[in-house]
């Protein structure tokens, strides 16, 4: 479920972000790690270069997973401070799987990695805003409620 905010918060941040395609990956504890991970996540974020420097909140619902190890994974992320070029808010719904107590979210972002325990987690990395143009992204989340 912390993985499950990281990667919401992730793709929210990244949604101006549209020419790469990279992966989320985000380590369990142990190997049934996946199993604890459907619910309620919230969090925050930074983006940040040489020419922005953005902070976020949000929010994600994370699906159980299913026999395969695929679930799906719906982020709400809205702006809290920052450059007009960052955008104020993003939803959307990504897919992902959980093997082995590994979480993997394919997205066109950049790439992610991180970890999560029970209740909470982080992931950094960079985003691709446009060819030749990186971000730095970090991400804390807990699961909520």
């Amino acid at each position: 479920m912390k993985k499950s905010l990281i990667i919401s918060l992730a793709a929210t941040l990244i949604s101006f972000a549209n020419v790469s395609h990279a992966d989320f990956t985000i380590r369990t504890l142990g190997v049934n790690g996946c199993s604890n991970l459907a619910g309620q996540w919230a969090g925050v974020g930074q983006v940040s270069n040489w020419m922005i420097d953005c902070n976020y909140h949000g929010s994600g619902q994370m699906s159980g997973i299913d026999g395969a190890g695929k679930f799906t994974l719906n982020i709400n992320i809205d702006k809290d401070s920052g450059s007009f070029l960052c955008p104020a808010h993003t939803s959307k719904q990504l897919e992902g799987t959980c093997v082995n107590g590994n979480l993997y979210i394919n997205t066109g972002y950049g790439d992610l990695s991180g970890s999560v325990s029970q209740n909470i987690g982080n992931a950094k990395g960079t985003l691709t805003i446009a060819p030749g143009v990186s971000a730095d992204v970090s991400i804390q989340f807990q699961r909520a409620g």
